[in-house]
C-alpha cells in the first residue's frame, strides 16, 4: 500500500524551507497525498500563513489548540503557558498514530522519541533529513523527494 498522508512540521522545516515546501506540497496533492501540517501552534498564525503564501494542504493540527480545548493548557500571569511537557512532547506521535499519518517531517529530536511512525529528521540549515538511516535532499525536486521518501518507507 502507498503512503498516502504526509505530517510537516511548521516551526523550523515548512517556514525555513517555503518555497521548497510549497512546490512539495502542490506535487503531493496532484498525486493524491493529503499533507498534514502538525506543529506546536497556534492554528490561526499557521493557517494564516499557509493562505497568505498560496499553500496547498488538507489539515492543520496544533499541539497548543490541542490542549487548550482539553482545557489542559495553563495560562502563567506573566502571559506564557504551561502544558505537561511528557504530554506536550508526545502528542505529534499520537495524532500520527489516530489518524495514519505515515511519515512525520520534523526538526526536533525530542519529538521522535515517541513516534513509532517514522520520522524523518529534518535539518533547516543543509536542508536535509534522515529517515531510516538514509539522507533525503529537500532542496532539489520535490518530484524526487517525495519518490525517496516512499522508498524508504517500503
Amino acid at each position: 500500500m502507498v503512503c498516502k498522508k504526509i505530517g510537516i512540521d511548521f516551526h523550523g522545516v515548512f517556514n525555513s524551507n517555503t518555497q521548497f515546501f510549497k512546490d512539495f506540497c502542490a506535487y503531493a496533492a496532484e498525486h493524491g497525498f493529503e499533507i498534514h501540517i502538525i506543529s506546536g501552534g497556534p492554528k490561526e498564525t499557521i493557517e494564516k500563513f499557509l493562505t497568505l503564501h498560496k499553500i496547498q494542504y488538507t489539515a492543520v493540527w496544533c499541539i497548543f489548540d490541542y490542549f487548550d480545548a482539553k482545557s489542559e493548557v495553563e495560562f502563567l500571569p506573566d502571559g506564557s503557558f504551561h502544558v505537561d511537557d511528557e504530554k506536550w512532547d508526545s502528542a505529534k506521535a499520537e495524532y500520527c498514530r489516530r489518524n495514519d499519518i505515515c511519515v512525520q517531517i520534523d526538526d526536533s529530536t525530542i519529538y521522535g522519541r515517541y513516534f513509532t511512525t517514522p520520522y524523518c529528521l529534518y535539518d533547516e540549515k543543509g536542508k536535509i533529513g534522515m529517515l531510516n538511516g538514509n539522507v533525503i535532499d529537500f532542496s532539489g525536486a520535490p518530484k524526487d523527494c517525495l519518490q525517496k521518501i516512499l522508498l524508504l518507507l517500503l
